[in-house]
């Protein structure tokens, strides 16, 4: 073998090393993307290496009885936002506003700012269990204030007992599109994205040892020591 063929012989066989190289750093990328799963447990997101990538808290709410205390009547607990509805603003018989649409989880905080009121609800969807402020003849004074939490999606319709006949009636609609928006769709794991790199690098790979097959041939025989 002259001294021509033995150099392009070695160039070649230098060639195909690197590149297998260059495959073995693409399977182990690959690899460790794939490792890169994420476990959520008692509210924390962590990668399979430990690394905390997040906290989630779970806001798990139930509705029971309703409780007095201080001016503040209470039912259930919240964990998705907090609306308020005024009873009697400026003294008029009204809820302000008459219409909320919420979503599960919300907490409604009804503030009064007038006299004689009470929020009784008057129809909700199966299983809600809402008892509203108290009994249909038990009424509140300017100050008073009621929360409830609303997980059941459906509607719900409420008045208030003494005014209902003039009018002082509303309506909460918990669930469905709120603010026109479309739903976010699901966010990508960051393993998937490294993951699509390693494969992107990989086929780029496969491409070019594949042309350079097609460009050289396929005889690489030894050269003598």
């Amino acid at each position: 073998m002259t001294d021509g063929e033995a150099d392009e012989s070695v160039t070649r066989r230098g060639f195909l090393l690197g590149s297998a190289g260059v495959a073995a750093v693409g399977a182990a990328g690959t690899a460790a993307a794939q490792d890169g799963t994420t476990t959520t447990s008692g509210g924390t997101t962590t990668t399979s290496n430990g690394t905390t990538t997040g906290t989630t808290t779970n806001g798990t709410t139930t509705s029971g009885g309703n409780g007095t205390s201080g001016g503040t009547t209470t039912s259930g607990g919240g964990g998705g936002g907090t609306e308020t509805v005024v009873v009697g603003p400026g003294g008029e018989l009204v809820f302000e506003p008459a219409e909320l649409q919420i979503q599960p989880g919300t907490t409604v905080e009804f503030v009064w700012e007038s006299d004689t009121h009470n929020v009784i609800p008057t129809s909700q969807p199966d299983g809600a269990g809402w008892e509203g402020s108290g009994s249909e003849s038990e009424t509140f004074d300017t100050g008073h204030t009621y929360s409830h939490t609303f997980d059941t999606e459906g509607s719900y319709e409420y008045e208030c007992v003494p005014h209902a006949t003039s009018g002082m009636t509303g309506t909460i609609t918990v669930g469905g599109s709120e603010g026109g928006g479309e739903p976010a769709g699901p966010a990508i794991p960051e393993s998937a994205k490294t993951l699509g790199v390693a494969s992107t690098g990989a086929m780029a790979f496969t491409l070019g040892l594949a042309y350079f097959f097609m460009k050289f041939g396929g005889d690489y025989g030894e050269f003598d020591d």
